[in-house]
């Protein structure tokens, strides 16, 4: 999957920042600022945890946009789950 610079989650525009976590004090893999409409992906893992992590993000937002009010380990599952079924199926490139 290429990792886009903008995404379209619940009629708001996200923009898609790839960062150092060495620069940017981040400590997990990816980060989702809803209220800047910013997702942040960190460099320093692999191609598929970015991957796996934007998903995640993606889920964080619409929980967030939605008021859904999943707890983490829902979205991280749900994250596990889609990816999976992704990637086994070729649907990322």
């Amino acid at each position: 999957m290429k990792i886009p610079k903008k995404l379209k989650i619940g009629g708001f525009t996200f923009q898609v920042k790839m960062v150092d976590p060495n620069k940017d004090t981040m400590d997990s893999y990816g980060i989702c600022d809803i209220t800047n409409s910013i997702i942040h992906i960190s460099t320093s893992i692999p191609k598929a945890l970015q991957e796996s992590t934007l998903i995640h993000e993606i889920i964080e937002a619409i929980n967030g946009i939605c008021e859904i009010r999943l707890e983490h380990t829902q979205i991280t599952a749900l994250e596990a789950g889609l990816y999976q079924v992704l990637k086994d199926n070729k649907l990322l490139k």
